[in-house]
């Protein structure tokens, strides 16, 4: 039998088109709220430390006798970048595609806010500033040169200000770079755990952290897996939500990896375990990603999205921290 209705249509068909924009998964690293947050933080700001106490408690000999002791009070200071996001966007990129589609009409067209297209560009931006604070926090570098250096030059992250203390520093455990083994990594660990200063030992294990790079993270996942029994089978099968060193987490950064590559760092197996409140964050808004501004301009015919704001870094105690690299 015959069809009734008969295929005239002269258009290629090229597939269907689904009605929404997916957005690259970006891998997002430990927040930086979890730290010591320092607010209104315009441009500089300086932190007021004070060393422990210790071998005040003395016999008593006689009256008036000699002071039992003394602290330093030592000042750091913590400076803030101007931080800027600029983007634009005009409609005329999409011509012709099946975005065009959900644009307005008439004299708003051009006027790209409510539409699927631009809500998609705000969960980017937003996206994006997330994962770019965390990575600024730990490698900026005022002094970083090359094809990424507007990606790093605004602030000095903690990774530069922890190299360039003598104390910090010159009690590095000094990690190998290249590909580590399994054992490699769980003696990195090891070593740091022994390195690190009994003032950093003393703090409670869910107040602390290991932040490290995937190469040191992955290392230890392996030795935990091949230990043969129950915990290392289960680990290798249905992974873990969380992996602990000794109970201390250990947190993968795997934006480091990033930031090493870009700014050609030579050391590429790095790792930080310090208790978090003595890093500190500054600056004049709990929430960065969510300062955005968007507004349509008639005379451009595009939509412009910004967000300002301040961000600085430091760490408070020599004693609270311990690297390797």
């Amino acid at each position: 039998m015959a069809n009734v209705a008969l295929d005239n249509i002269s258009a290629t068909y090229s597939g269907a088109n689904f009605n929404e924009l997916f957005l690259e998964p970006i891998f997002r690293d430990s927040d930086l709220m979890q730290f010591r947050v320092i607010p209104n933080v315009k441009f500089k700001m300086n932190l007021y430390t004070a060393d422990a106490l210790s071998c005040i408690v003395k016999k008593y000999t006689t009256c008036g006798g000699d002071e039992s002791g003394d602290f330093n009070v030592n000042d750091k200071v913590i400076t803030a970048g101007r931080m800027r996001v600029a983007v634009s966007q005009c409609q005329d990129a999409f011509f012709g595609t099946y975005l065009e589609e959900s644009f307005r009409n008439g004299i708003n067209v051009f006027n790209l806010e409510g539409t699927a297209l631009m809500d998609t560009i705000l969960s980017n931006v937003r996206q994006g500033i997330a994962s770019d604070t965390v990575k600024l926090a730990w490698w900026g570098d005022t002094a970083a040169s090359g094809t990424y250096e507007a990606c790093y030059n605004s602030i000095d992250g903690w990774w530069k200000l922890l190299k360039a203390d003598t104390v910090v520093n010159g009690n590095a455990v000094t990690i190998a770079d290249g590909a580590l083994t399994a054992a490699a990594c769980l003696t990195a660990l090891r070593a740091m755990w022994a390195a690190a200063p009994s003032a950093l030992q003393g703090v409670d294990t869910r107040d602390k952290a290991i932040y490290c790079t995937r190469s040191i993270y992955e290392g230890y996942l392996t030795s935990i897996e091949d230990l043969g029994n129950a915990e290392g089978y289960s680990t290798l099968v249905d992974g873990r939500v969380a992996v602990y060193f000794r109970g201390v987490e250990v947190i993968p950064m795997y934006g480091w990896d990033t930031a090493i590559t870009e700014l050609s760092i030579s050391d590429d197996n790095c790792a930080c375990y310090t208790a978090k409140q003595n890093m500190a964050v500054g600056t004049d808004t709990n929430d960065p990603e969510g300062e955005l501004k968007m507004f349509y301009d008639d005379l451009t015919e595009k939509v412009y999205v910004r967000a300002y704001f301040k961000l600085g870094v430091q760490f408070l105690h020599d004693s609270m921290v311990q690297i390797g690299y």
